[in-house]
């Protein structure tokens, strides 16, 4: 309120003095004035320190001149986003940031992290979430020096073959830095025998961590069905205490599961399309991500490091390699075991366990060694139900819009897959084979796929499947028009 005064009320403040025999209290004064206490001594304090210059407010413009970029700064801004989703990196504003400031592109008259943010606002490039947790519902965690505790995951990747063929790719990460030790891809499913070969080969290259946190799956951790899985000794013989989250609670394993979409982004952008080149792929991902992709989690004072930099810089703490005793994995598993049969035992069935120990063995039988794949529609009589529209194609599920809802007659051929309408025979749907698609997901909006066309398209599908065509399959010959 200071900042609002006359200077005529200034000046009876300053010329006001309590002390005097006849004169009126602070708060009297203040009163008849219609100021407030704070006010009154703000003024008092600004004249004692600067005299006169306490009858006029201080000036409301900001102590540093607003910087505005221009046209310049915006297209590189975008520019650099471009390349970046192109490389299959992240490319949010604090990202494209990094990257600016790294490669010098930005020069001396950097734009802060927040205009970057409203450039690529300005420019209806940037993607919103309502539904997104806010940033202060999240509790962080992670150990305090390299080594203490690793992080490992499958996830399963379809290559972009004509099979959507399935590989396994097994990501390893230490916990306080984020460095990743050891990504390594397989032509199985998840098992145990590869998750030994990633973590045999981390051990090799930069030691035995005290803890590895993973899943509950089958092939890392099988404590919490009452079991002792081969990882399991694998790390006891090492000297390493593997641990577990919670059965269905995939944050604790958070950060593996965020690194995820980094990694999965980076692989759809280059569409690798046997194991071979998953696994070149995969050396290259490693590299950049550990040694120049500066990491958003990984702030020291007003600088954010690379995981190798941070891994780097701590102190190590890894296992003393002792081993531990097996007799310990059976007590754990024994304790979970007996807490579940209690736990059977208190339901109102009244089983007593037998039909659990069962499951339990038929859980560790051996996984297949082969992958998997969707069976595609039966028949050549598609129906596409209105609850689920969607199409089956290879092993991929594509979404359509539901105006298609119906019987359909479907013809493939070797360059084609086509969809007729039963009602009057005209073609319903349509995308050249093989299928060329941009992403990796197992389900996808038919728009996705290039060069694909439906029967009477409403204009925000086709809009989006041009600017689909636009960003992904830009150097591909023109698809056929809707």
């Amino acid at each position: 309120m200071s900042n609002t005064l006359s200077a005529s009320i200034r000046r009876q403040i300053i010329e006001f003095d309590p002390g005097l025999p006849d004169s009126a209290s602070i708060s009297q004064f203040c009163l008849h004035l219609g100021i407030s206490r704070p006010s009154y001594y703000k003024v008092k304090k600004r004249y004692i320190a600067e005299g006169n210059k306490a009858l006029n407010p201080h000036s409301r413009a900001p102590k540093t001149a607003v910087r505005i970029h221009g046209d310049q700064t915006k297209d590189l801004v975008l520019r650099i986003r471009q390349r970046m989703a192109k490389a299959g990196w992240d490319h949010g504003p604090q990202s494209i940031w990094f990257e600016g400031v790294d490669s010098d592109e930005f020069g001396e008259r950097i734009p802060s992290v927040a205009t970057i943010g409203r450039i690529l606002a300005e420019a209806g490039v940037t993607k919103t979430n309502a539904r997104k947790r806010p940033r202060r519902a999240w509790m962080r965690f992670s150990r305090s020096f390299p080594m203490e505790m690793w992080q490992i995951d499958g996830l399963e990747y379809r290559l972009f073959d004509e099979d959507g063929t399935k590989a396994t790719i097994y990501q390893l990460l230490d916990d306080g830095t984020r460095f990743d030790v050891g990504t390594l891809c397989f032509d199985r499913p998840e098992n145990g025998d590869d998750a030994i070969a990633t973590l045999r080969a981390a051990f090799a290259e930069y030691g035995v961590p005290q803890e590895l946190l993973s899943d509950n799956g089958l092939s890392f951790n099988q404590a919490r069905r009452g079991n002792i899985g081969g990882t399991e000794i694998f790390l006891a013989e090492h000297g390493c205490r593997g641990i577990t989250g919670r059965t269905w609670h995939p944050e604790t394993q958070g950060k593996n599961e965020r690194s995820h979409q980094t990694l999965t982004r980076f692989l759809d952008a280059h569409a690798p399309k046997n194991l071979e080149q998953l696994a070149k792929l995969l050396v290259r991902y490693r590299e950049h991500y550990n040694h120049r992709r500066r990491h958003q989690s990984l702030k020291v004072g007003s600088t954010h490091l690379t995981p190798a930099q941070a891994w780097e810089a701590g102190e190590h703490h890894g296992s003393d390699r002792i081993p531990i005793d097996i007799a310990q994995l059976q007590a754990t598993a024994a304790a979970y075991r007996d807490k579940q049969l209690a736990h059977k035992a208190a339901e109102p069935s009244g089983d007593t366990g037998g039909e659990l120990l069962a499951t339990q063995q038929q859980s560790q039988e051996a996984l297949p060694a082969q992958t998997g794949k969707l069976r595609d529609q039966p028949k050549d009589l598609v129906r596409i139900n209105r609850t689920n529209p969607q199409i089956y194609h290879r092993g991929r599920i594509f979404k359509v819009p539901t105006h298609l809802v119906g019987e359909h007659q479907l013809v493939t051929t070797a360059t084609a897959f086509t969809m007729f309408s039963t009602l009057d025979g005209e073609e319903s749907l349509y995308f050249p084979l093989p299928v060329r698609v941009a992403s990796s997901k197992r389900l996808m909006p038919l728009w996705q796929v290039h060069g694909a066309r439906i029967r009477e398209p409403r204009p925000a599908w086709v809009l989006k499947r041009i600017e689909y065509e636009k960003q992904h399959y830009e150097q591909e010959p023109a698809a056929r028009s809707a």
